[in-house]
């Protein structure tokens, strides 16, 4: 990288490190990120960068709009925190009781508008456009899918995105490329079981829903074990039962609440049939009902070979080879990026944001923490990603590939 860059992304993290200790102490839910948008839109019209509101609080900026023919590349930024009481001891630490950025989504809006900046500065230089998209309620009821239907990856249309999320896990200064699947789509489910009602010294006279509930939840671990392949990975968990009034009568109804996690889509629909006849047809064996109510949640996250290798390339010429680790292997976590990801490619990455020689607390923790030296990492990998991905001979290759 240029002499020049570098000194431009030393001064933009360092302005970056100080966003994200703002937002860091001011997060706000999924759809309630008001404030945050503000202050994004504060910094984009600092840095002279258009920009348009989606969802109320989702946020488009755009780069070379003029240029757009010649390429369009977008960035993802999530904005949203989680309902959890921060417990780090940093002098940053959260400002609003209950509320937590416990994920890093601040860390990446700091490196989104590091980018910008950067971006915004040499935009002569840049052979194409560039889309800024700072996305709401990733946590919740993912924003990613409902700002597209509002139109975020069309006019102009994007060629290929970008996303990261940080990693405790893994040392600041260094990032993970999966190839493929990166992470399992992920759905969930609501059951409802009905039973009869009696008294507790008269089971006879009842249909205990109780018990045929703990048989159902005993009877959905076979779907995984001798329904679906051993070479496929799934997971159907029960997170939650309600049922009983009281420990003397038997319960007439219990409600149940899980989760469903898989790779690929025959998987997800052939557990998404398995677990109605399991449940309705444990039911019936004790005289009971079972109806289960889906709903739909997350894609698997699936990378484009192709912006991957571009991706894994560049990494290693920036950072070092020693710095890189190329993924083969899925893990069972989501994220909504996968919705940017249907009909457009792109890359998702895992930025380290770990403390050297240190245990570091996992994401969606109370004691979860950033090494803020990840931030200067993420920059230079988002700015050397855009610039490499507007050359016309990438950019040519990328439609192409799209076309086929």
């Amino acid at each position: 990288m240029e002499k020049k860059i570098e000194k431009q992304i030393k001064e933009a993290s360092l302005l970056a490190v100080e966003l994200y200790k703002e937002l860091h102490q001011w997060p706000e839910l999924g759809n309630e990120e008001y404030e945050t948008a503000k202050k994004i839109k504060e910094e984009l019209e600092r840095i002279g960068i258009p920009y348009q509101t989606m969802l109320d609080t989702g946020v488009v900026g755009i780069l070379n709009e003029e240029k757009a023919h010649k390429g369009t590349v977008a960035i993802r930024a999530d904005m949203d925190a989680l309902p959890i009481t921060e417990n780090t001891g940093s002098v940053y630490a959260s400002k609003k009781p209950g509320l937590m950025h416990a994920c890093g989504h601040d860390v990446h809006i700091a490196i989104l508008l590091g980018t910008a900046k950067i971006l915004a500065e040499m935009k002569e230089k840049i052979n194409g456009c560039v889309k800024f998209l700072f996305q709401p309620a990733e946590e919740n009821v993912g924003g990613a899918e409902r700002m597209m239907e509002e139109g975020c990856l069309e006019n102009p249309k994007v060629d290929c995105i970008l996303g990261l999320h940080v990693k405790p896990e893994l040392e600041a200064g260094k990032i993970e490329i999966p190839y493929g699947t990166v992470h399992a789509s992920s759905d969930s489910f609501q059951m409802i079981v009905n039973g009869k009602k009696s008294h507790g010294a008269e089971p006879n006279r009842g249909i205990d829903a109780i018990l045929v509930s703990a048989n159902i939840i005993s009877n959905l671990q076979g779907i995984v074990s001798r329904i679906i392949s051993p070479m496929e990975n799934a997971i159907i968990t029960v997170g939650t039962i309600e049922g009983g009034t009281a420990e003397n009568v038997i319960a007439d109804e219990v409600k149940m609440k899980g989760t469903i996690r898989t790779f690929s889509k025959e998987t997800r629909q052939k557990i998404f049939t398995s677990l109605s006849r399991f449940a309705v047809q444990t039911a019936k064996c004790y005289g009971a009902s079972a109806r289960v109510i889906y709903q739909p949640g997350y894609a698997a996250l699936v990378n484009e070979d192709g912006i991957t290798s571009k991706l894994e390339k560049i990494a290693k010429n920036e950072l070092g080879e020693e710095k890189v680790s190329v993924l083969r292997e899925a893990t069972l976590g989501v994220d909504d990026f996968s919705a940017f990801l249907k009909d457009t490619p792109g890359a998702f990455f895992f930025l380290g944001c770990g403390f050297p020689g240190k245990e570091n607390c996992g994401i969606h923790s109370e004691a979860f923490l950033v090494n803020e030296a990840c931030i200067y990492t993420g920059i230079e990998i988002e700015t050397s990603m855009v610039l490499q991905l507007l050359q016309p001979k990438k950019i040519n290759e990328i439609r192409k590939g799209r076309e086929s």
